[in-house]
């Protein structure tokens, strides 16, 4: 008995837990369709075709590529062996050698038909004679043809059959294929049934490029990382930095970022070349098949800190500028509702002015007992007796103020002047053609100004300010977005919520059936206390009346 241990491997066992990376139909064909991308002949332009048959269950990929004599066959069925074009200095994606078994980590059969220089050979391996294996010996594979000569040209076909997956995903096969594409020369080809392959990159808003700085710079060498922002979100398998090497996508990261506000917008890529040289004790790389680079590598932690610290930069200016914009939108919105709110009020408030104010006696030069305070008869629309525009007379049931008895002057003393004549009895606004019998009211330079009426604004006034407030001078209604009540209304949804803006109507039309009752207060109008009470009733019932529609 040898005093020498040796390392040994049981082959069939190893072939099948390699097989057992290869967990989806995705990566079975990307595994073979690569191959035939990448070892072409010089001058040759890359082309695949893949046949997707899941009613059969099989599936079928050939190429244009260089194709393998026996020997060829012989090194490809080497599990773990050194990749020949690596070794000769041809990097790629060759590296652990065990792309051969992908075939039997979703089906039992493989087939391969190779040509190269008018000769071809075929051989075939299955799952059977693989599991049959009950030692470390080499496993048999079955030879179909060897070497026979041909008139076809080079090329590989391989046939998958047997598969064990319910249905192959065409579309999701075809994602996978053409995000591994886009950084392959223009010139390859993959056709998936009869589908083209084509990454196209989702529609670009920005693009910001950094480069390596300092330390970064010594542990990656010159690399650039491009960081770009979609116009539209994006879909999962699109989001994040795709970090290759040497063309060669292995990941793709958001570098801690992942799941955060606005990081669905972001996309991107960065190749850095020492990934394919690193030779450290703890790799960048492993052989699962995952697209995830070892965290626990000094090289990927160096990639993943530089991506992380600049699409979070990216991000937060993403962040504040849609903050900034949907706080214009809201703030649009908020207008656009309180224009809605006071055209109701304002509807009502004609319709008061014309029912009262109209109708009250009015001294010389007297104006709209409800005008807006501003300069000097700054809202009249209303009209006296007079020569100069449209008018007909006040009719009689409207003059329900005029014959209020008012206290009775005391005599002039004779020395003084004469007091002014008797005031000119109101007069309604008349159609273009009526005869001229007004002029106008108010305004100290005699001239109609434009219709007084309320505003509505939302404005934040601190929590413990009421839900809402009337200034006066300028007849504005302000709700109070801080308020508890209002802020809990409007909770995290859009403003558009119908409980945000019911809750809006009501405060509105509360706080203007009691400003209303506050400037008729003002102007004299209640001789009883519970006039003002009343009038608050009415209005509120009024008011939401007109804006029963704006609940619908």
């Amino acid at each position: 008995m040898s005093d020498q241990i040796f390392v040994k491997s049981h082959v069939a066992r190893d072939l099948l837990q390699s097989a057992g990376l290869f967990k989806n139909d995705r990566l079975v064909v990307w595994e073979y369709v690569s191959n035939g991308l990448q070892y072409v002949n010089p001058g040759t332009n890359p082309s695949v075709r893949v046949s997707l048959d899941s009613r059969r269950k099989k599936i079928a990929i050939s190429d244009n590529g260089r194709g393998m004599d026996w020997q060829g066959l012989q090194n490809f069925f080497v599990l773990h062996g050194e990749n020949l074009d690596r070794k000769e200095g041809r990097p790629g994606r060759g590296r652990f050698g065990t792309g051969k078994s992908a075939a039997f980590g979703i089906a039992d059969i493989l087939r391969i038909t190779s040509v190269r220089n008018s000769k071809r050979s075929k051989i075939e391996l299955r799952r059977s004679d693989i599991e049959r294996m009950t030692s470390e010996d080499p496993i048999p594979v079955k030879k179909l043809e060897k070497e026979e000569m041909t008139t076809e040209p080079n090329g590989t076909f391989i046939e998958i059959e047997d598969v064990h997956l319910r249905s192959l995903d065409q579309a999701g096969i075809i994602r996978y294929i053409e995000r591994q594409i886009a950084k392959w020369p223009k010139n390859a080809s993959v056709l998936i049934n009869n589908h083209e392959c084509e990454f196209v990159e989702p529609p670009l808003a920005e693009e910001k490029r950094f480069s390596a700085e300092g330390n970064t710079l010594e542990l990656l060498g010159d690399v650039e990382l491009v960081v770009k922002v979609s116009k539209t979100p994006l879909d999962e398998d699109l989001r994040g930095i795709s970090v290759y090497s040497k063309g060669v996508w292995h990941e793709t990261t958001l570098g801690g970022s992942e799941g955060r506000e606005m990081s669905h917008y972001i996309f991107g890529e960065i190749d850095v070349p020492k990934l394919d040289e690193d030779r450290s004790p703890i790799a960048a790389f492993d052989v699962s098949r995952s697209m995830r680079l070892n965290p626990d590598s000094e090289l990927v932690r160096a990639i993943h800190a530089f991506i992380g610290s600049k699409v979070e930069f990216v991000r937060r200016k993403l962040c504040d500028a849609d903050r900034k914009r949907r706080a214009e939108d809201e703030e649009r919105k908020l207008a656009e509702h309180a224009s809605e709110i006071a055209r109701v009020i304002n509807e009502d408030f004609d319709g008061f002015r014309q029912r009262v104010t109209r109708a009250r006696a009015k001294a010389p030069g007297g104006g709209d007992a409800f005008k807006t305070q501003g300069h000097g008869g700054d809202s009249d629309d209303d009209l006296l007796l007079g020569t100069d525009l449209p008018a007909v007379p006040l009719p009689p049931t409207d003059k329900v103020l005029i014959d209020i008895e008012s206290k009775p002057r005391a005599p002039e003393p004779p020395d003084v002047i004469p007091p002014a004549p008797p005031p000119k009895p109101p007069v309604l606004e008349g159609p273009p053609d009526a005869e001229k019998k007004g002029q106008p009211a108010g305004g100290t330079d005699a001239r109609r100004r434009s219709k007084g009426g309320f505003q509505v604004k939302f404005k934040p006034m601190g929590a413990e300010s009421q839900r809402a407030d009337y200034f006066a001078p300028e007849r504005t209604i302000y709700i109070n977005l801080d308020h508890p009540q209002i802020k809990a209304a409007r909770g995290s949804s859009s403003i558009e919520d119908p409980t945000f803006k019911r809750l809006s109507y009501e405060v509105a039309f509360s706080e203007y059936s009691i400003a209303l009752a506050q400037e008729m207060v003002a102007h004299g109008e209640f001789y009883d206390l519970t006039d003002p009470i009343v009038e608050i009733r009415d209005t509120l019932n009024r008011i939401a009346r007109k804006g029963a529609l704006l609940y619908s």
